[in-house]
Order: C-alpha cells, then sequence, then structure tokens
C-alpha cells in the first residue's frame, strides 16, 4: 500500500476520533465523551505504530538490504498487541471507563480502513481490474 494511502488513513483515523468523541460526548455525557476520547487515542496510536513498523521493514527490503529476518518485526507486532491489550485491560478494569464509549472510540481504527477502502478503490492496488482484461 503507498504511503499517501496510509497517510490517508492516518488522517480519517483522527477525523472518526473526534467525531467520536463528540458522539460519546452527547450520547454519555462528559464520561462517555473521556471513554470515547481515551479509545479513539488508542486507536490513532495503533495504527501509527502499525504504520512506522510498515515503513521501516518496506525501507528495509528497498535499501537492498535484502529479506531482512522476520523476527525483530513479529516481536515488535506481538508487542504492540501486548501493549494495547494491557492498555485495554487497565481503562475498562482500572480506570473504569465505560465500556460502550470506549469501545466506539476503539473502533475508529477498523472504521477508518474500512471507510478510506472503500473510497480511494483499487487505486492503489497492483492487480488489474475487469476492465483491464477486457481491453487486451
Amino acid at each position: 500500500m503507498p504511503t499517501d494511502q496510509l497517510l490517508i488513513i492516518q488522517r480519517t483515523n483522527i477525523v472518526l476520533g473526534v467525531a467520536a468523541t463528540a458522539l460519546g460526548g452527547v450520547l454519555w455525557g462528559a464520561r462517555g465523551m473521556l471513554g470515547a476520547g481515551i479509545g479513539a487515542s488508542l486507536a490513532i496510536a495503533n495504527f501509527w505504530a502499525i504504520r512506522r513498523l510498515g515503513l521501516r521493514a518496506v525501507a528495509k527490503v528497498t535499501g537492498g538490504e535484502g529479506t531482512p529476518h522476520p523476527l525483530p518485526l513479529v516481536a515488535a507486532l506481538v508487542g504492540k498487541m501486548a501493549l494495547l491489550f494491557g492498555l485495554v485491560w487497565l481503562m475498562i478494569r482500572r480506570v473504569g471507563l465505560p465500556v460502550l464509549p470506549f469501545t466506539m472510540g476503539l473502533s475508529v481504527f477498523v472504521l477508518s480502513i474500512l471507510t478510506t477502502g472503500l473510497f480511494l478503490g483499487g487505486t492503489g492496488s497492483k492487480l488489474p481490474t475487469s476492465s483491464d482484461d477486457q481491453s487486451q
């Protein structure tokens, strides 16, 4: 996926995070706004980390280093997920954030990928479309 598409997803994450935070405030008041905002912040940070790790792996391959060993990337992704799971548990169980607004905020990650993919269509795809096949 080209870098500009990843930036569009990242920006969509931020816009949807702000919208989810505002909606959490409208539906559940101040605690809902806080929960949705923290959830959206975690979603934005999660995608930022995935994007950075992916760009670093691609840079190693395109930089002529050959095929990099997958273990450091896998370890970084596992560590990122463990940290995310730990933070989600901490926010729900220890901090006591309301679950529904928090989940709504955390879901902006999935929603931004879905909506951006729908709007971008196949612009970044290297696979031929059916119209490409018919023109040959």
